[in-house]
């Protein structure tokens, strides 16, 4: 593991390398390519660096005020027991997707509800994460629009469930991208990208908060909007592809409810 630090984050990332006796080290060259796990602090770095992403075990990257030690402490590197509480962040509210492009859209107004950030809803979300038909949602979009509103959240590039468990453990959701339906054929060309919030995990399922309506596909009890995937199916199903050819391999932004 090494720490990668933005010069604001001098501080954190002190504190994290000495905890861990990992190294730091500050970022001044954009080309740079890491053999080892990276834990960017400063938003961007993940996005400066994806040309080589292939050559990094896993990547995290640390937006907005997300600088709680004991917070980064317990989800990135996974420390403390997962006690995952049934149906834990189940949503009182779902916002849908109005188009087919838009399911990004849906999920983050979900996200504001659920972080009771109404305010946010009323100054055209919409238009603020550039959305349309050609690239739905950017990812850089909505890291964007969580900084404007001083919203904390951690980016995980290459992650695995046991990451997924770290952020339900400390009452988090997870926005994630992954190919939810096609033939099988488009699935392996990762054309049937959607949004989706990971909300709860247990020994077998996946639980996520889905924007498509689809009256036959909906969780009895729980309402239209929750589906689940067995966990198998979502580690294979979990990768996504941007218009610039950008591959969303295990992709996720943690957000603590």
């Amino acid at each position: 593991m090494k720490i990668i630090y933005l010069r604001k984050y001098k501080d954190l990332a002190e504190k994290l390398g000495s905890f861990f006796g990992v190294k730091i080290e500050e970022f001044n060259d954009s080309r740079a390519v890491y053999l080892e796990e990276v834990l960017f602090l400063g938003r961007g770095l993940t996005n400066k660096s994806l040309k080589g992403l292939k050559r990094y075990k896993k990547l995290w990257e640390i937006g907005s005020k997300a600088d709680s030690f004991d917070y980064l402490v317990r989800i990135i590197f996974n420390e403390g027991t997962v006690e995952t509480q049934s149906r834990r962040n189940r949503p009182e509210k779902i916002v849908f997707q109005r188009d087919d492009f838009d399911c990004g859209w849906g999920m983050v107004c979900t996200l504001l509800l659920m972080l009771q950030r109404e305010e946010v809803l009323k100054t055209d979300v919409y238009n603020r994460l550039g959305v349309n038909p050609e690239d739905g949602t950017k990812s850089e979009n909505i890291k964007k629009l969580f900084d404007e509103e001083n919203i904390s959240y951690i980016e995980f590039w290459k992650s695995d469930l046991k990451d997924v468990e770290g952020v339900i453990s400390v009452g988090g959701v997870c926005l994630v991208s992954y190919q939810a339906w096609g033939e099988p054929d488009e699935v392996e060309k990762l054309e049937c990208g959607h949004y989706s919030i990971i909300f709860d995990i247990d020994e077998d399922y996946v639980w996520l908060i889905d924007p498509s309506y689809d009256d036959e596909e909906y969780m009895p009890g729980l309402g239209i909007g929750i589906v689940k995937r067995s966990r198998e199916e979502f580690e294979i199903l979990w990768v996504d592809k941007g218009v610039d050819g950008t591959v969303y391999e295990k992709w996720m932004m943690a957000v603590r409810i």
